[in-house]
Parts: structure tokens; C-alpha cells; sequence
């Protein structure tokens, strides 16, 4: 059974999917949450609530706003590091070590720290990228063809992978609906945040699935 319609079972109404016309359930929403217990703690699990189980992830979205952050900034913290070994390549190997500091300089994002009237702050562009990804993962990007479940039923009830989205339950935005959530300009996304943006939601995505793999390995 899919992933969202066993979390629907937590939620107190308004479930959805249908759950099923008479019998004796296998899974019951004990189950469920016994099971969502067993998955580790994180972005991933996070997400699963903010989509399937809206009234959990209500107490938990500062918590998740600080994990992305993390994420974000020890990727950044990892691409300023290649950048200073591309500086001691070329101060090593001189033009041999040309390659490594053009890579590093081709891969940096931007300034995490800015200066505003000589006060350090935070680049407020990071911020805009994580909330536009989590606003994707969560909402903006579910496939309306499967709403999310990554299988539609033909009139026979009989279920297939949702041909629109491949399975994923997710629909990317287009780069400049990326950088319309953002509250980005075109120019200013694309020139400097579509990379940052790339990334965050390709890790988050990774997260989830992990996520999704060991909640249904729990209910097993």
C-alpha cells in the first residue's frame, strides 16, 4: 500500500484516500505510528509528515527549517574547503593545479555571510531556497494526475506507476517556477541560486526516500 495512504490513517478526518469497505484491517493506525517511530529522525521523515500527516509535521517545522539549514551549510562549508585546495594546487603545482581550482571556483556558491552597513548577516537567499524547497517537496510539486501516490486505478481498481510523474509522487517545478517560489528574480535565481536550489532538493529527495524505504520496511 502506498506510503501517504497508511500516514492518512493518523489523521483524525478528512483522510486522502479511501481506506478499504469492510473486513478486518490488517494495518491499523498503532501500526502506522509504531512504525514512523522506526524511521530515523530527519529531513526525510520530517517531509513524510508535512505531506501525509499535516497535524505532526505542524509541531515540527522549525526543526525542520534547522536541519535543511545544516545540510546547506556544511555543503557550503565542503565547497569553500575544495576552493581553498584549488588555491594550494595552483601555489603547489602552479598551472597543473590550474584544473582543481577551476573546478572549485566553477562549483562555489554564494556568499553564506554578507555585510549589511558593516553588521555581518546571513545571505538571506539561503533561507528563500530552503523554504521554496521544503514548499515543493511538501506541496507545490505534487503530481495532480496521482496526488502524490505515485499509482493511479483504471476502472477496474487495478493500479499502475502514474505514467506523469514515473512513480515519484512529485512533479518538479519549471526553473522559473522554482525561482517564482523563491521570490527570486529569473536573472538573479539563475545566475546564482538555481545551483543551490539543484542540490538542496536532489538531498532532501534522497532523504525522503530513505524515509518512505524504512517506514514500509517497518510495516513488514
Amino acid at each position: 500500500m502506498h506510503t501517504g495512504k497508511r500516514l492518512a490513517m493518523l489523521n483524525p478526518k478528512n483522510c486522502r484516500f479511501d481506506i478499504g469497505s469492510g473486513g478486518i484491517p490488517d494495518i491499523v493506525a498503532t501500526d502506522v505510528a509504531a512504525a514512523l517511530g522506526m524511521v530515523d529522525a530527519g529531513i526525510g521523515r520530517e517531509i513524510l509528515c508535512r505531506v501525509w500527516w499535516p497535524d505532526g509535521a505542524r509541531l515540527t517545522a522549525t526543526q525542520l527549517r534547522d536541519l535543511v539549514d545544516v545540510k546547506i551549510r556544511d555543503e557550503w562549508a565542503r565547497r569553500e574547503a575544495a576552493m581553498l585546495d584549488g588555491l594550494l594546487a595552483i601555489a603547489a603545482r602552479g598551472s597543473r593545479g590550474q584544473r582543481t581550482y577551476a573546478d572549485a571556483h566553477a562549483a562555489r556558491w554564494p556568499r553564506m555571510v554578507v555585510r549589511e552597513h558593516e553588521v555581518p548577516q546571513l545571505a538571506p537567499g539561503y533561507a528563500k531556497v530552503r523554504d521554496a524547497v521544503i514548499e515543493e517537496l511538501a506541496s507545490a510539486g505534487l503530481c495532480q494526475a496521482c496526488h502524490g501516490r505515485g499509482q493511479v486505478a483504471n476502472d477496474m481498481r487495478v493500479y499502475r506507476t502514474c505514467k506523469d510523474c514515473s512513480g515519484e509522487g512529485h512533479m518538479r517545478l519549471s526553473e522559473r517556477g522554482r525561482a517564482d517560489l523563491c521570490g527570486l528574480s529569473w536573472k538573479t535565481y539563475r545566475e546564482g541560486w538555481a545551483t543551490v536550489y539543484d542540490w538542496t532538493f536532489q538531498a532532501c529527495t534522497d532523504d525522503l526516500h530513505r524515509a518512505e524505504r524504512q517506514f514500509q520496511g517497518a510495516l513488514v
